[in-house]
């Protein structure tokens, strides 16, 4: 019997999926230019590894992270809502065949299931595997949410807007397998287990992709994405 995706990533698989999904790319990238405009640019956060809107939970405070979120444009982070991640959940409810429901924060508001993330020319993330860093995760620590997650099930997943003009590349460590993302493709690897890195970025085109987390609940019911 073939194994589900889900009964693979939870035996430790790699259990990457890359897909070309025919949402409406040329839509999205539209809001995402408008999200990276100087009329948004203080809803962006620096990292060492580029910048993102909004703030990921990993390595800032409870406060920190509440106010990026309310830093968010609300219209066009709407409009990425129903043009990228509703389908997007839609997309891994069929391959998992669970639900996908929102995290939420104590007062009910629902935590951002995507991230927009820009990485400058330069730009790279050295080898890691996300269990690395769920000690300074608030999402992971419960310092935003007391929703309990299955250790097994710690996925991530990247969307392409626009690839770098070279370098940028997904690199999986155990296989050396690299993975240089067009836009428009998705990709969906079993990022807890397995150490990655991003190659350096080269030359004047940044790379630009929608990305985040995906987590399943401790009683194996419902999916959760979260950045």
């Amino acid at each position: 019997m073939t194994p589900t995706l889900l009964q693979s990533v939870l035996e430790g698989e790699l259990a990457l999926r890359r897909d070309r999904p025919g949402w409406d790319h040329e839509a999205i990238s539209t809001v995402c230019d408008e999200l990276r405009s100087t009329r948004h640019q203080g809803a962006w956060a620096n990292t060492p590894w580029g910048r993102t809107l909004p703030r990921s939970c990993v390595g800032t405070a409870p406060d920190r992270y509440r106010h990026s979120l309310r830093k968010r444009p609300s219209q066009p982070c709407q409009r990425l809502d129903q043009l990228f991640f509703q389908p997007l959940c839609h997309w891994l409810e069929q391959r998992f065949a669970l639900p996908v429901h929102p995290l939420r924060l104590a007062d009910g508001t629902p935590l951002p299931g995507w991230a927009l993330r820009e990485m400058a020319p330069g730009g790279t993330i050295p080898d890691h595997c996300e269990r690395d860093w769920n000690h300074c995760n608030l999402v992971e620590t419960g310092g935003l949410t007391d929703t309990l997650f299955d250790p097994d099930l710690q996925m991530s997943f990247i969307y392409a807007l626009q690839a770098a003009s070279g370098g940028g590349e997904l690199e999986i460590l155990a296989n050396r397998e690299q993975h240089d993302l067009a836009a428009g493709d998705l990709l969906l690897f079993n990022a807890g287990v397995h150490p990655h890195r991003i190659r350096p970025t080269v030359g004047p085109r940044p790379r630009v992709v929608l990305g985040g987390f995906l987590r399943l609940n401790q009683s194996r019911t419902t999916l959760h994405c979260y950045v």
